[in-house]
């Protein structure tokens, strides 16, 4: 008996320990929800048993679930606490909010409607109208056609803290700054205040760098702790040459000073970065700058005489004095808040986010096109979906090429808070490829705006508004082959990827051609393993044509097995071989070596394992080489002489309906006549000797051109001609 009363009491209490233990998790829950920790207070929440009875919980938990961007658990959780009697108001609006945020945009506007029958506050329900009407916009647009595709730089790059501003570096195409308040940040947890604070402290922003290296992000790397500090460090932008950064210290996040620095802290640990003096003063309200050129900054602003909220605003350095800043008018700005500008090379092309309610939701990315005819900048547009979302878009900035875009947002998909993303535009912004010095929208020397309401009113036109090539940067382009396997699937998604750069490359240097070279294993006869090698090449040049690639500069060519990287093992395993060997090589005719370097990565292999003879024949192609033509046909060739020789291949010009064989490939011309003299007494009468600079086949006339810098081509002349 006594036993049982003991084990009646341990159970009694063990249940009343339980029943504590989840109430100080829910309790520290609550907590961490106050303090915005929305991660740490939803894994705690998870950790609640009967969560799911208790509807007060249900409805925290939902909030930091849309907060953590789970909109799908948010509206569950809403929808369980209200089946339960939860009757809070508040709850209408935030199961708006998740269903604005996942794209639901009819019924978030529904849940809206619901919210507005309990408001009595007249800015709010003010709001509440404004959120119902971006709704509808966003039901109206959200097919629109796509200017570009979207992805998320990955959890190499972003965190789940907030990843913002990014900026490319002007002297590296690859390399990437940006700021974040991840774990590590100088100056630990704080409060609103600048004090340490473990519970409701958060981390400040500190700068750093990434590279793109080979196709995959580098590690992270922070800026030197004299730049990082305790406070907010917000990168603002850098000069044209890269000499210089500009970054806003704050101990808010907002008002606060900017800096620059160049980049001397390595050299002289004592080298402070300096504050600049100019018209951006961060205590009036000044933020988001952008440096066009070393004369010109672009930024955003609250001070007084806009049109409400923040507004876009430009000064200029002339006769050694800075302008006062200048509204950009209102085709740019509006009663909304318009921030984080980014202007194209050419002064003509104007990004900004905006919370407009001609958006998706939160702030979106808009355009606008400076009209020389009109002398005014036409109304603003929305970029779409999915450069844009239903929550927060900003930091928008164009690359070098104008082909990909970096910025940041805090859309369902990120790993929480803002994270960093690309676009790859699908046609090029040639905006970017143009240079002025000075903006077509300013009239210097009169201290105004060209077609601004908000200035005096001038229609004079500037006369150096002429654009030029923009400075040369050499770009690296990494080049690996295109594998394919067994499954013959040659635009695989990683293939696409692959593809996708490559006609993003030609696109920006229009005179570049491409040439893909087709390899496969030995799978039958030559002459089979030829033409397949040289269709899985026309695949992928399909791929390309579909994609606006001019069918003039692309040409495919099919070498079988005859060239083979890596060698066949007669005794072991042949997976690398087959690998490797099952590849389409791609190389580029016409770089323009002073903008454009070209980097093969071609499959590697240990020395032993090495064939040899696919490097010879590429090798071979540079310079001045000949080819022996032996057959031209519509469909592929059978003759014996492609049986028999192991230098057959077979090209193809895409614009062309016949397939061109040829036997070997030489560097001197008497050795090409002795090979065609061999196939003439075989039979093969049509053999004949052709001549090629650079992979590119030469024509009489450049052939006469190129004899005296070629000696061996006279001889070909004298012979062939």
């Amino acid at each position: 008996m006594r036993h049982l009363i003991f084990l009646f009491v341990f159970v009694f209490f063990a249940f009343i320990n339980i029943g504590i233990s989840q109430k100080g998790i829910a309790k520290q829950a609550n907590k961490y929800l106050n303090a915005e920790k929305y991660g740490e207070a939803l894994e705690l929440y998870n950790q609640v048993k009967k969560i799911n009875e208790d509807k007060y919980l249900l409805f925290k938990r939902g909030v930091a679930n849309y907060y953590s961007r789970n909109a799908d658990d948010a509206v569950r959780d809403f929808t369980l606490a209200r089946r339960l009697g939860y009757e809070e108001n508040d709850i209408y609006l935030y199961a708006a909010k998740a269903l604005h945020s996942r794209g639901s945009y009819l019924d978030a506007a529904q849940f809206y409607k619901n919210y507005l029958r309990y408001v009595d506050d007249k800015e709010k329900e003010y709001m509440i109208i404004e959120q119902i009407k971006q709704c509808m916009f966003a039901y109206n647009n959200q097919y629109n056609d796509q200017l570009a595709f979207v992805e998320n730089l990955g959890s190499s790059v972003n965190t789940k803290y907030n990843e913002l501003n990014p900026v490319q570096s002007p002297t590296s195409q690859n390399k990437y700054y940006f700021s974040s308040n991840r774990s590590g940040s100088n100056g630990g947890l704080r409060n609103k205040k600048g004090y340490k604070d473990e519970i409701y402290g958060k981390y400040s922003s500190d700068m750093y760098a990434v590279e793109l290296d080979n196709g995959n992000w580098t590690s992270v790397s922070s800026f030197h702790p004299i730049l990082n500090g305790p406070k907010h460090e917000l990168i603002q932008s850098f000069n044209p040459s890269g000499s210089v950064l500009y970054f806003l210290k704050t101990q808010n996040g907002d008002a606060g000073e900017i800096f620059a620095d160049t980049f001397s802290i390595d050299k002289d640990p004592e080298a402070f970065p300096k504050l600049l003096r100019s018209p951006v003063i961060s205590e009036f309200g000044d933020k988001d700058m952008k440096i066009f050129n070393d004369q010109t900054i672009i930024f955003s602003s609250k001070r007084t005489g806009g049109f409400g909220g923040y507004d876009l605003y430009v000064t200029y350095l002339e006769d050694n004095a800075w302008s006062t800043p200048k509204n950009l008018g209102p085709h740019i700005n509006s009663q909304y808040d318009e921030v984080t500008p980014f202007l194209s090379k050419s002064g003509r092309k104007l990004y900004f986010s905006s919370d407009k309610i001609e958006g998706f939701g939160g702030f979106d990315i808009f355009v606008a096109n400076y009209i020389s005819e009109s002398s005014s900048w036409n109304s603003a547009q929305n970029v779409g979906i999915p450069i844009n979302s239903p929550l927060d878009d900003n930091n928008f900035s164009l690359s070098f090429d104008g082909m990909t875009a970096t910025f940041s947002s805090n859309r369902i998909g990120t790993l929480g808070g803002f994270d960093l993303y690309l676009a790859y535009y699908k046609d090029q912004v040639v905006d970017q490829l143009m240079y002025t010095e000075k903006l077509p929208f300013i009239d210097y020397g009169q201290d105004s705006l060209i077609g601004t309401e908000v200035v005096e009113n001038t229609t004079q036109e500037i006369d150096d508004t002429k654009l030029t090539d923009a400075p040369i940067v050499k770009k690296d382009f990494y080049n690996p082959p295109l594998y394919y396997g067994s499954d013959e699937i040659i635009v695989s998604p990683t293939n696409k990827s692959k593809l996708d750069q490559i006609k993003n490359l030609l696109t920006v240097y229009p005179d570049v051609s491409v040439v893909l070279t087709g390899h496969s294993i030995e799978e039958g006869m030559r002459d089979k393993d030829l033409y397949f090698s040289i269709k899985r090449a026309e695949k992928a040049a399909q791929y390309l044509l579909d994609n606006g690639i001019d069918i003039k500069r692309i040409k495919v060519r099919g070498l079988g097995s005859n060239f083979p990287h890596t060698k066949h093992n007669q005794t072991g395993s042949n997976h690398l071989s087959e690998r490797n060997n099952r590849r389409i090589d791609v190389s580029f005719i016409k770089v323009p070596s002073n903008r454009l370097n070209v980097i093969n990565e071609m499959p590697s292999v240990a020395d032993a394992m090495r064939d040899g003879s696919s490097d010879e024949y590429y090798n071979t192609l540079k310079g001045l080489a000949y080819k022996i033509e032996v057959a031209k046909t519509k469909q592929m060739y059978k003759g014996d002489v492609i049986r028999h020789y192991e230098s057959g291949v077979v090209e193809k010009e895409m614009g062309d309906s016949d397939y061109t064989y040829t036997i070997g490939i030489f560097d001197v011309y008497s050795d090409a006549k002795q090979m065609k003299s061999t196939l003439l007494r075989s039979g093969i009468i049509d053999a004949k000797v052709t001549p090629y600079m650079n992979d590119v086949q030469l024509n009489k006339e450049q052939v006469d051109v190129l004899k005296d810098v070629y000696p061996d081509l006279g001889e070909f002349l004298r012979f062939e001609g």
